[in-house]
């Protein structure tokens, strides 16, 4: 498993220096910052998870700082360490950054509730970079589906979601596969192109005859797209 990250921002060397201390022995690798500019250095250099900021620093403040984190890294979680909470910064926190959790100065550090707090942003982390590579697949295989339509002019197609509806269409098979119309066979085991004499079983979903069809799926979510290029309009 790869080793987690969690970056810790404050300008009290002796907050820092506690914290080296107290999470010595935990699984992560704990690195800290003086400042938001070593912040981000750190950032550029690490693959941090988790992000733990005061909010009162010299120069760029905490709050920039999280915001900065958010546009660039938006999987890291963001948590803010503060001895100066009050509701405007609450409420800043919240809308513009989306903070995780609040912790406050001084930490009680002879519980689990710090640690606890830490696996629980590590976790949510994980969640959120496994989400982040999924939308990117989504990405690049949609990508890789238009192009497969927009590539291929001259073929036919039909689009269909997973209710077996057409939801996009080629000029040229309109009238015949009108957008909203359904392509499922009456008895609910397939699809029937019935202008082509053409009746694919719902269980192929990828398959192909080059002579008369292909069928490709994409999976979006917890819901599909088939796309059925013909080698003829009919």
């Amino acid at each position: 498993m790869t080793p987690q990250n969690i970056l810790f921002v404050d300008d009290s060397p002796m907050v820092l220096s506690l914290l080296e201390r107290t999470l010595a022995k935990e699984t992560f690798t704990l690195h800290t910052a003086h400042t938001p500019k070593e912040a981000l250095q750190v950032l550029k250099q690490h693959p941090i998870d988790v992000v733990v900021s005061d909010l009162l620093m010299p120069g760029l403040d905490g709050l920039t700082l999280l915001r900065m984190i958010k546009k660039d890294y938006p999987y890291i979680v963001r948590i803010i360490l503060s001895g100066h909470l009050h509701t405007q910064s609450i409420l800043a926190a919240i809308n513009q950054v989306g903070v995780f959790r609040f912790l406050t100065k001084p930490l009680e550090l002879d519980n689990d509730t710090l640690k606890k707090t830490l696996y629980e942003a590590l976790d949510q982390a994980q969640l959120n970079r496994s989400s982040l590579y999924a939308d990117q697949d989504l990405a690049s295989n949609l990508s890789a589906f238009i192009d497969s339509i927009l590539n291929a002019p001259y073929r036919p197609y039909v689009l269909l979601n997973d209710q077996h509806i057409v939801t996009a269409v080629h000029a040229a098979l309109a009238e015949l596969y009108p957008v909203g119309s359904s392509l499922g066979d009456p008895d609910h085991k397939g699809i029937q192109l019935t202008m082509h004499s053409l009746f694919i079983p719902y269980d192929e979903s990828e398959s192909s005859d080059p002579d008369l069809y292909t069928v490709d799926t994409l999976t979006v979510g917890h819901s599909s797209l088939r796309l059925i290029r013909l080698s003829e309009i009919a």
